[in-house]
This record gives structure tokens, sequence and C-alpha cells, in this order.
């Protein structure tokens, strides 16, 4: 099948109503070969800054509240297990997460108080946000009876604090490590910014501690695009 001059032949399947592709040129609008008009993708690779914040989005991790209730008791904590506490699982169905025998861990806090014996029962978790906004006493009384469940009875303790973290403890799905991964990748092309804290490589303090530790050491390692003035 042959055109005659000015005519485009249709393109396979293009609907009818379709108009055809075209662009100016010295003698008015020319007509393209459907190819040409194909659309593709940038010939520059995307912003470092542009990356970065597509990986922020995608690695989006839901954090879950944290509730502490701390629980002092006299004399030496006979009733409690070695070591420096325990975890419970949340298919046990129990309030409580965890338990730190803190005399036991902290050395310093034990020979402090040698007469006091301190714990931190910890409460919450991912989707139990409104477990928080009970009142101070019946987070503390729910700790104790299941404390007294879990290690026997405890009698009842001489001083207690509750403190909550909203949002405080980041929850790593599957894929987190990859992501972290992308997350790092895109930060290493834009000197002078270093990324830390519970959200990347662990949530602990000590994990916490290291990261920070590594941002900072890269920021000072790091030339800036404007050196400080001189005597700064």
């Amino acid at each position: 099948m042959t055109n005659s001059p000015g005519s485009v032949r249709p393109w396979p399947g293009r609907p009818p109503n379709r108009p055809p592709c075209s662009a100016p040129s010295s003698t008015g609008p020319r007509r393209r070969h459907r190819s040409s008009c194909a659309p593709s993708t940038p010939r520059h690779p995307q912003p470092p800054l542009e990356l970065l914040r597509l990986a922020l989005t995608e690695s989006a991790s839901p954090y879950a509240g944290r509730g502490f209730a701390f629980i002092a008791h006299t004399g030496e904590a006979h009733f409690l297990p070695e070591g420096n506490g325990f975890l419970v699982p949340a298919v046990d169905g129990h309030t409580l997460k965890a338990a730190s025998f803190l005399s036991n861990k902290w050395p310093w806090l034990g020979a402090s108080a040698p007469d006091t014996f301190v714990l931190r029962a910890s409460i919450g978790r991912i989707g139990e946000s409104g477990l928080l906004d009970r009142p101070d006493r019946h987070l503390v009384r729910t700790a104790i009876a299941e404390l007294h469940h879990a290690v026997g009875p405890m009698g009842e303790p001489v001083a207690t604090r509750v403190t909550r973290w909203d949002r405080g403890l980041p929850q790593y799905g599957v894929g987190h490590w990859d992501r972290v991964g992308r997350i790092r990748a895109a930060v290493a092309e834009l000197p002078g910014l270093a990324l830390c804290g519970a959200a990347y490589e662990g949530a602990g303090v000590a994990a916490c501690i290291a990261t920070a530790r590594t941002a900072a050491t890269t920021l000072i390692d790091t030339p800036t695009a404007h050196p400080a003035p001189a005597g700064v």
C-alpha cells in the first residue's frame, strides 16, 4: 500500500479518533513514524536526593508504642530467676512484653541502692496503642499481676514509675535489610548527609549508638563543598 504525498498510513490498532503524532518543522506540521512517538525514560539518572526520598518512603516501617513500668522492691529479689530478664512471646496472649532485672543488668544501680531491687516491665506491641492510654496505676497493676504469674509472688513495690514512648519502636518487616541497603546507597551519593537511629540496623541502645558513631565518623571524614571559615 502506497501513500499519496502528505497522507499518513494508519498505525495497526490505532483508534480511529486518535490524532497522529506530529512535530513542527519549517514547512509546517510534519508527521512522524510511530516509533519516534513512543514514550522513553529520561537519559539522565534520578538525582541522589530524589533516590533518597524514594528509598525512605519505600522503607517506612510501622512503629509500635511502648510503655515501661519501673518497679522497686526492698531487699534482695530472691523470687527472681537468674539473669537479666526475660521476653514474653506475643502468642502467649499477655500484656507484658518483657521484664528487665535492672539491678542485675546494671551493677552501678545495685551498688547505689543495695537495699532496693529495681526491675522494668515493658508493655505494648504493634497495634496496641490504645493500651498505653490507660492510667498509670492500671499499667502498674497489670505488670505486677503478670510478673507474679511469671516468677511467683513478689510482694508490693515500694515505688513505681510509668513512662511511655509513642511510636518509639520500629517494626522491621520482610525485606528490611534490602531496603536499608538502598537507603545507604542513596545517602552515599549525598556528601555531608548521614543517617542513624533505630530505623536502620537495630532498635537497641547499643545498635543506635553504633549507627550514630558511624554517621559522625562519616561526616567528619567527608570534605564539604563549603569549608568553615578560618578560626571556626
